[in-house]
Protein backbone atom coordinates (compact mmCIF):
# COMPACT_ATOMS: atom_id res chain seq x y z
CA UNK A 1 0.00 0.00 0.00
CA UNK A 2 1.27 3.87 -0.97
CA UNK A 3 1.75 6.15 1.50
CA UNK A 4 0.77 9.88 1.93
CA UNK A 5 2.77 12.02 4.22
CA UNK A 6 1.32 15.67 4.84
CA UNK A 7 3.05 17.89 6.49
CA UNK A 8 1.00 21.41 8.40
CA UNK A 9 2.44 24.50 7.97
CA UNK A 10 2.96 27.40 10.89
CA UNK A 11 0.42 27.50 13.51
CA UNK A 12 -1.58 24.38 12.37
CA UNK A 13 -1.82 20.49 13.32
CA UNK A 14 -2.59 17.92 11.40
CA UNK A 15 -6.34 18.28 12.03
CA UNK A 16 -5.61 20.93 8.98
CA UNK A 17 -5.59 17.98 6.51
CA UNK A 18 -9.47 16.39 7.29
CA UNK A 19 -10.53 16.45 3.42
CA UNK A 20 -7.60 14.56 2.47
CA UNK A 21 -7.70 12.15 5.59
CA UNK A 22 -11.45 11.69 4.55
CA UNK A 23 -10.99 11.08 0.73
CA UNK A 24 -7.62 9.30 0.52
CA UNK A 25 -8.26 6.93 3.95
CA UNK A 26 -9.22 4.02 2.23
CA UNK A 27 -6.85 3.83 -0.92
CA UNK A 28 -3.73 4.56 1.32
CA UNK A 29 -1.75 5.09 4.64
CA UNK A 30 -2.03 8.22 5.85
CA UNK A 31 0.52 9.87 7.97
CA UNK A 32 -0.32 13.45 9.12
CA UNK A 33 2.44 14.27 11.96
CA UNK A 34 2.49 16.86 14.25
CA UNK A 35 5.87 18.81 13.61
CA UNK A 36 7.58 19.28 17.08
CA UNK A 37 10.05 21.77 15.92
CA UNK A 38 11.30 23.66 12.69
CA UNK A 39 14.47 21.70 12.01
CA UNK A 40 14.70 19.60 8.87
CA UNK A 41 17.01 17.23 11.10
CA UNK A 42 13.71 16.00 12.91
CA UNK A 43 11.62 15.66 9.57
CA UNK A 44 14.73 13.70 8.21
CA UNK A 45 14.58 11.50 11.09
CA UNK A 46 10.92 10.81 10.82
CA UNK A 47 10.73 10.02 7.20
CA UNK A 48 14.17 7.76 7.49
CA UNK A 49 10.82 5.26 8.92
CA UNK A 50 8.80 5.95 5.47
CA UNK A 51 9.05 4.02 2.62
CA UNK A 52 9.65 6.93 0.72
CA UNK A 53 9.71 4.82 -2.84
CA UNK A 54 6.22 3.89 -2.36
CA UNK A 55 5.16 7.79 -0.79
CA UNK A 56 4.28 10.75 -1.72
CA UNK A 57 5.38 13.84 0.37
CA UNK A 58 3.50 16.53 0.81
CA UNK A 59 4.28 19.60 2.43
CA UNK A 60 1.99 23.19 3.03
CA UNK A 61 3.78 26.67 3.59
CA UNK A 62 6.06 26.16 6.48
CA UNK A 63 5.66 22.75 6.46
CA UNK A 64 7.08 22.56 2.49
CA UNK A 65 9.84 24.34 3.11
CA UNK A 66 10.95 21.90 5.98
CA UNK A 67 10.02 19.10 3.54
CA UNK A 68 12.61 20.75 0.84
CA UNK A 69 15.42 20.25 3.45
CA UNK A 70 14.76 17.09 4.25
CA UNK A 71 14.82 15.63 0.66
CA UNK A 72 17.64 17.79 -0.67
CA UNK A 73 19.49 15.92 2.34
CA UNK A 74 18.20 12.11 0.78
CA UNK A 75 20.65 9.75 -0.34
CA UNK A 76 18.78 7.02 -0.94
CA UNK A 77 15.86 6.24 -3.23
CA UNK A 78 13.69 9.50 -3.70
CA UNK A 79 10.03 9.73 -2.93
CA UNK A 80 7.58 8.49 -5.46
CA UNK A 81 6.57 12.49 -5.62
CA UNK A 82 6.99 15.45 -3.69
CA UNK A 83 4.22 18.03 -3.68
CA UNK A 84 4.58 21.68 -2.50
CA UNK A 85 1.25 23.64 -1.58
CA UNK A 86 1.90 27.55 -1.24
CA UNK A 87 5.46 27.47 -0.53
CA UNK A 88 7.94 29.66 -0.58
CA UNK A 89 12.22 29.02 -1.39
CA UNK A 90 12.49 32.54 0.52
CA UNK A 91 9.60 33.61 2.89
CA UNK A 92 10.96 37.30 3.69
CA UNK A 93 11.81 39.79 0.73
CA UNK A 94 15.48 40.34 -0.30
CA UNK A 95 17.26 42.40 -2.84
CA UNK A 96 17.41 39.48 -4.98
CA UNK A 97 14.34 38.09 -4.24
CA UNK A 98 11.38 40.76 -4.22
CA UNK A 99 8.68 38.44 -3.78
CA UNK A 100 8.26 37.41 -0.34
CA UNK A 101 6.84 38.79 2.28
CA UNK A 102 8.36 42.27 4.61
CA UNK A 103 10.48 41.20 7.39
CA UNK A 104 8.46 43.56 9.70
CA UNK A 105 5.26 41.45 9.58
CA UNK A 106 7.16 38.79 10.74
CA UNK A 107 8.52 40.96 13.58
CA UNK A 108 4.71 42.55 14.22
CA UNK A 109 3.56 38.54 14.51
CA UNK A 110 6.32 37.89 17.07
CA UNK A 111 5.22 40.43 19.31
CA UNK A 112 1.93 39.63 19.25
CA UNK A 113 2.51 36.33 19.96
CA UNK A 114 3.40 37.90 23.94
CA UNK A 115 0.28 39.08 24.36
CA UNK A 116 -2.48 37.10 22.47
CA UNK A 117 -1.19 34.32 20.56
CA UNK A 118 -4.35 32.90 19.77
CA UNK A 119 -5.74 36.38 18.24
CA UNK A 120 -2.07 36.13 15.85
CA UNK A 121 -2.93 32.63 14.95
CA UNK A 122 -6.82 33.46 13.92
CA UNK A 123 -5.74 36.81 12.23
CA UNK A 124 -3.65 34.23 10.03
CA UNK A 125 -5.91 31.65 9.39
CA UNK A 126 -8.23 34.28 8.35
CA UNK A 127 -5.44 35.63 6.13
CA UNK A 128 -4.69 32.07 4.22
CA UNK A 129 -8.10 32.59 2.31
CA UNK A 130 -8.79 34.90 -0.46
CA UNK A 131 -11.55 37.17 -0.55
CA UNK A 132 -14.13 34.93 -2.16
CA UNK A 133 -13.67 32.08 0.52
CA UNK A 134 -15.35 33.48 3.37
CA UNK A 135 -17.43 30.07 3.80
CA UNK A 136 -14.53 28.24 4.94
CA UNK A 137 -13.51 30.65 7.34
CA UNK A 138 -14.65 28.10 10.54
CA UNK A 139 -12.55 24.95 8.99
CA UNK A 140 -10.08 26.73 8.15
CA UNK A 141 -9.47 27.96 11.92
CA UNK A 142 -10.62 24.29 13.08
CA UNK A 143 -7.06 23.18 11.70
CA UNK A 144 -5.17 25.63 13.45
CA UNK A 145 -3.30 24.79 17.02
CA UNK A 146 -4.37 27.27 19.51
CA UNK A 147 -2.84 25.18 22.53
CA UNK A 148 0.61 25.43 20.55
CA UNK A 149 3.11 27.31 22.91
CA UNK A 150 4.16 31.03 22.17
CA UNK A 151 7.73 30.10 22.05
CA UNK A 152 7.18 27.17 19.37
CA UNK A 153 5.07 29.62 16.88
CA UNK A 154 7.61 32.26 17.49
CA UNK A 155 10.70 29.58 16.54
CA UNK A 156 8.58 28.35 13.49
CA UNK A 157 8.51 32.72 12.49
CA UNK A 158 12.30 32.43 12.80
CA UNK A 159 12.59 29.64 10.34
CA UNK A 160 10.24 32.18 7.79
CA UNK A 161 12.73 34.93 8.48
CA UNK A 162 15.85 33.59 8.36
CA UNK A 163 16.00 30.42 5.81
CA UNK A 164 16.56 30.46 2.05
CA UNK A 165 16.52 27.32 0.20
CA UNK A 166 17.14 28.97 -3.36
CA UNK A 167 20.62 26.84 -2.89
CA UNK A 168 18.80 23.76 -2.38
CA UNK A 169 16.63 23.40 -5.49
CA UNK A 170 18.86 21.93 -8.01
CA UNK A 171 19.18 18.78 -5.49
CA UNK A 172 15.34 17.76 -5.37
CA UNK A 173 13.92 14.98 -7.19
CA UNK A 174 11.63 14.70 -9.20
CA UNK A 175 8.60 15.02 -9.61
CA UNK A 176 6.83 17.57 -8.22
CA UNK A 177 4.14 18.98 -8.07
CA UNK A 178 3.76 22.83 -7.10
CA UNK A 179 0.16 23.63 -5.94
CA UNK A 180 -0.57 27.31 -5.96
CA UNK A 181 -3.50 29.81 -5.15
CA UNK A 182 -3.38 32.64 -7.71
CA UNK A 183 -4.72 34.75 -4.96
CA UNK A 184 -2.51 33.57 -1.94
CA UNK A 185 -1.54 36.61 -0.17
CA UNK A 186 0.57 34.40 2.11
CA UNK A 187 3.23 33.08 -0.80
CA UNK A 188 3.38 34.85 -3.68
CA UNK A 189 2.25 32.90 -6.49
CA UNK A 190 5.71 34.46 -7.94
CA UNK A 191 7.34 32.49 -5.40
CA UNK A 192 5.71 28.92 -7.59
CA UNK A 193 7.06 30.69 -10.88
CA UNK A 194 10.21 30.45 -8.77
CA UNK A 195 10.45 26.98 -8.09
CA UNK A 196 8.78 25.67 -11.28
CA UNK A 197 11.56 27.38 -13.01
CA UNK A 198 14.46 26.11 -10.55
CA UNK A 199 12.93 22.84 -9.84
CA UNK A 200 14.04 19.79 -12.22
CA UNK A 201 11.02 17.76 -13.57
CA UNK A 202 8.73 19.93 -11.78
CA UNK A 203 5.12 20.69 -12.65
CA UNK A 204 3.40 24.28 -11.90
CA UNK A 205 -0.84 23.95 -11.19
CA UNK A 206 -2.35 27.50 -10.38
CA UNK A 207 -5.69 27.57 -8.92
CA UNK A 208 -7.99 30.70 -9.73
CA UNK A 209 -10.00 32.40 -7.44
CA UNK A 210 -7.83 30.40 -4.71
CA UNK A 211 -5.87 31.85 -1.64
CA UNK A 212 -3.64 29.47 0.84
CA UNK A 213 -5.13 26.75 1.54
CA UNK A 214 -5.69 24.76 -1.85
CA UNK A 215 -6.16 21.35 -0.18
CA UNK A 216 -9.33 23.09 1.84
CA UNK A 217 -10.68 25.57 -0.51
CA UNK A 218 -10.26 23.48 -3.82
CA UNK A 219 -10.17 20.12 -2.13
CA UNK A 220 -11.31 18.31 -5.39
CA UNK A 221 -8.92 19.82 -7.70
CA UNK A 222 -6.22 19.29 -4.87
CA UNK A 223 -7.23 15.93 -4.40
CA UNK A 224 -7.25 14.91 -8.14
CA UNK A 225 -3.17 15.99 -8.14
CA UNK A 226 -2.34 13.79 -5.39
CA UNK A 227 -4.29 10.79 -6.80
CA UNK A 228 -2.83 10.98 -10.01
CA UNK A 229 0.78 10.57 -8.42
CA UNK A 230 -0.42 8.26 -6.07
CA UNK A 231 -1.13 5.99 -8.99
CA UNK A 232 2.24 6.33 -10.73
CA UNK A 233 4.28 3.18 -11.46
CA UNK A 234 6.76 2.44 -8.42
CA UNK A 235 10.07 1.39 -10.37
CA UNK A 236 12.36 -1.75 -9.65
CA UNK A 237 9.48 -3.17 -7.14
Amino acid sequence: MKTLVLLHGWGASGAVWQRQAKAFGGECAILTPRIPRWDADWLTEYLAAVRLRESVLVGWSLGGMLLLEAVARLEGPPPLATVLAGVAPVFCQKPDHPWGQPVTALRAMRQGLRSDSGKVLRNFALACLAPGENLYQEEAAAGFDFAAAPADLAQGLDYLREKDLRGLLDRIPGPVAIIQGEQDSIVDPAQARFLREHLPESRLHLLADTGHLPFLSQAEAFNGILRELLATKVMGL
